[in-house]
């Protein structure tokens, strides 16, 4: 039996993006701060791109290589 952590760690991607794009971009718009927005907003889709690309990798690895 297999009992993995990787579903937590893509979820824990997806949420921390989330809200990197909902708090993070906001707060820095509103402070009018340029350069810490276009950071954030990097970040937050890098972080939830990260999760759907373990995802990706995942359903390889079991589809094709296990």
């Amino acid at each position: 039996m297999y009992i993995g952590y990787l579903n937590y760690v893509i979820v824990i991607c997806w949420v921390t993006g989330g809200l990197i794009l909902l708090t993070d971009v906001k707060a820095y718009q509103n402070a009018s701060l340029k350069k810490e927005k276009s950071v954030s907003k990097f970040l937050g889709w890098a972080n939830i791109s990260i999760g759907f690309g373990i995802m990706a990798a995942d359903f390889i690895y079991k589809r094709f290589m296990w």
